[in-house]
């Protein structure tokens, strides 16, 4: 067994070779180790037949390595009442062989399976001027917004239940006492354990948002829970002091969106501009003397960008132009 283990199998390049992630110098270096011996190319090709095998296994299997190790004992101690045949000392080389083979293959996959399924990811988009619904493994319902993204990883369900939000997504969430329900939202998070509410979380935004339509709802950051809001309310994070504030909303005003309905209630013409351009899958530039002069209070549901610029300019003395995906919105000289 000491010979075997002194014979610095290059496990780290074969493991590459098998996965096909091999380099052109690591393959080199394995071919120089193969063409030192007979035996090196004999015990490179016993791995590759065990790696065959191994990698059958059902997609996501989890080994009981106690009743493994009880079979490979009982094995041992049948194999040592029976009369020992005759083996040559090559017999005994590559037996013992086989079995560190095997057993290398067995911790490695246990291992490495498990860290793979952990660091595989589910990526859902809902692209500029589409909206997205979606069932999560626990059977709770998110619907994303417009230029949103929404990410869990391929453990969602079996050890926690954690999304990533970018964007802004509204999320029914299955209740489930015993697994807590987390949005991570930037620095933001979002914790419950049953409930229905808006986060609000895009880039461009100076603010984010969380706006609780029932139940109860934990809001936080990395460190510790900072409100715990309920029907009604909203925390509303400053990105650029980074302090929490929580005011009431109306939060089926705010969700709206997901009914394919937009509501404006005294908004200003920059907060609508970004809604107009999510909602449509457009740009839109305004002239700057217009910033902060402009609230206003309507409702889109099924009318397009040119009713709702038509419907602007009535109360405003605008003009626009709309060139594909790129609008522009001036005063009227």
């Amino acid at each position: 067994m000491d010979w075997i283990m002194n014979e610095n199998i290059p496990w780290n390049v074969i493991i590459k070779k098998i996965r096909k992630s091999i380099t052109e110098k690591e393959s080199l270096e394995l071919d120089e180790w193969l063409g030192t011996s007979e035996l090196n190319r004999k015990v490179f090709s016993e791995i590759l037949n065990i790696a065959r095998v191994t990698t059958s296994a059902p997609e996501y299997f989890v080994p009981n390595k106690e009743k493994a190790w009880e079979k490979i004992n009982s094995r041992i101690e049948l194999s040592q009442a029976k009369p020992k045949p005759s083996y040559s000392k090559y017999g005994y080389v590559a037996a013992a062989l086989v079995f560190v083979i095997m057993s290398f293959f067995f911790l490695w996959f246990y291992h490495s399976g498990n860290m793979f399924y952990q660091r595989q990811s589910t990526e859902v988009i809902s692209p500029m001027g589409q909206k997205t619904m979606i069932v999560l493994p626990d059977s709770s319902l998110v619907w994303l917004n417009s230029g949103s993204t929404l990410k869990y990883s391929g453990v969602f369900n079996k050890k926690e239940r954690e999304v990533i939000l970018e964007g802004e997504a509204f999320f029914e969430v299955r209740k489930n006492s015993s697994k807590m329900f987390r949005v991570k939202a930037g620095i933001l998070f979002v914790d419950v354990y049953g409930t229905s509410f808006n986060v609000k979380n895009y880039a461009d935004d100076n603010t984010k948002e969380v706006t609780v339509s029932s139940g109860r709802v934990s809001v936080g950051d990395s460190q510790k829970a900072l409100k715990s809001l309920t029907k009604g309310q909203q925390a509303v994070l400053n990105k650029t002091t980074n302090k929490l504030s929580v005011v009431n909303a109306e939060p089926d005003v705010v969700s709206s969106w997901k009914n394919n309905e937009l509501k404006f209630d005294n908004t200003p013409l920059t907060e609508v501009v970004k809604y107009l351009e999510r909602w449509y899958g457009v740009n839109i530039n305004i002239e700057k003397s217009m910033i902060g002069k402009h609230n206003y209070t309507f409702k889109i549901k099924t009318e397009s960008l040119t009713e709702i610029l038509e419907k602007i300019k009535i109360i405003t003395p605008i003009a626009y132009e709309i060139n594909g995906k790129d609008v522009r919105i001036r005063y009227i000289n």
